[in-house]
């Protein structure tokens, strides 16, 4: 698929299992920078480094794409940390995933959450097969909750030689989630997955979001038409 900017994002919402993940904006950056750079974040991160204003507006127009989403995830209107989807080819079914959550207090279940609205909507929504991440090897925190998740090492070897590929299919994806649901949350019912019901574009952006469907392949482009549809 060509690659396709635009001068802002689609501004699409996924409201599920109590949270509101939320399409990033300009406005935001600076919220993102601020827990980015916290020590407790930042050491857990490939990029370790300080990150200014600067690189952080560079960066946000690089992401101005079709091949990549940014979410903020908010419970009760209040941002707790960022999710995304990247270098996502639609025609080949896989995506790159990335997660951090700023506020301690629910880390591991606002992780867990918000992760399964994302890869519900990576599978089930979009029709995926198969999700990527990439972790440091000496992060085994996070690479022990990827394996939770039904990641797996994966055979390619990354240029980084401090840093592992993983990948989930959506086999082990549908495995864990069927094992997750088990659980008891205090505030979070997963036993309903998510659909394009649960998906929307802000009424104010259609012409955004008009535009990124028009680039979709056929299979994903009448899924977000009707999506579309449903906000005109």
């Amino acid at each position: 698929m060509e690659a396709f900017y635009y001068k802002a994002l689609r501004s699409m919402v996924i409201r599920k299992f109590g949270l509101e993940i939320k399409e990033l904006e300009r406005e935001d950056l600076e919220l993102i920078r601020q827990y980015r750079n916290t020590e407790s974040i930042k050491k857990r991160m490939i990029y370790k480094s300080q990150i200014t204003r600067e690189q952080h507006l560079k960066w946000f127009e690089e992401i101005l794409s079709i091949r990549h989403f940014y979410f903020l995830i908010y419970k009760n209107d209040v941002a707790l940390g960022l999710i995304n989807g990247k270098n996502i080819n639609f025609e080949e079914g896989s995506s790159e995933g990335g997660i951090f959550v700023w506020n301690e207090d629910r880390n591991y279940e606002t992780s867990i959450t918000a992760s399964i609205i994302l890869n519900d909507w990576n599978f089930l929504v979009n029709g995926f097969q198969i999700n990527y991440a990439q972790v440091l090897k000496s992060n085994k925190k996070a690479i022990a909750y990827n394996e939770f998740m039904g990641y797996k090492i994966d055979t390619k070897q990354h240029d980084n030689p401090e840093v592992v590929w993983m990948s989930q299919s959506k086999e082990d994806y549908l495995q864990y989630r069927d094992k997750i649901q088990k659980l008891s949350f205090e505030d979070f019912n997963i036993t309903e997955r998510v659909t394009e019901d649960d998906v929307f574009f802000q009424k104010s952006e259609l012409s955004r979001a008009k535009v990124f469907v028009e680039k979709l392949p056929l299979k994903q482009k009448e899924v977000y038409q009707r999506i579309l549809n449903r906000a005109t």
